[in-house]
């Protein structure tokens, strides 16, 4: 069971590359483009799948807490970057899409990296 879960989480990184169909945008303009970028979190499954080969642990319920503490400190910065920017010239509807997309693969993949880097120290 755990394997076929390892096995899952690994394939499901794989999603990550349709994030790089983002970069369409800079050739139709098209507003929807710019959500592919979130697709880029399923990257953060790399490196969860290597550190959740075994069955988690007190240990790693701990790190988990931690790296939750990190990463989500993110989207709270994302929001307030979509909100101020509301206000200025530079707040287009194109950069609060794309800050909010980057926003929540950033989150995802903050998460991940934290918690890789809490369970290999």
């Amino acid at each position: 069971m755990t394997n076929n879960r390892h096995r899952r989480q690994f394939l499901l990184g794989f999603l990550g590359f349709l994030g790089f169909l983002g970069i369409r945008y800079f050739t139709t303009h098209e507003l929807s483009d710019l959500f592919w970028f979130s697709w880029l979190a399923f990257f953060g499954y790399f490196p969860v799948a290597k550190v959740t080969r075994e069955t988690p642990d007190e240990r790693y319920w701990e790190n988990a807490a931690k790296a939750r503490n990190v990463a989500f400190f993110i989207p709270l910065l994302a929001l307030f970057i979509i909100g101020f920017s509301g206000g200025f010239p530079f707040g287009t509807r194109e950069f609060m899409v794309i800050a909010s997309a980057l926003g929540w693969a950033g989150t995802l993949l903050a998460y991940s990296g934290a918690l890789y880097y809490y369970e290999t120290r």
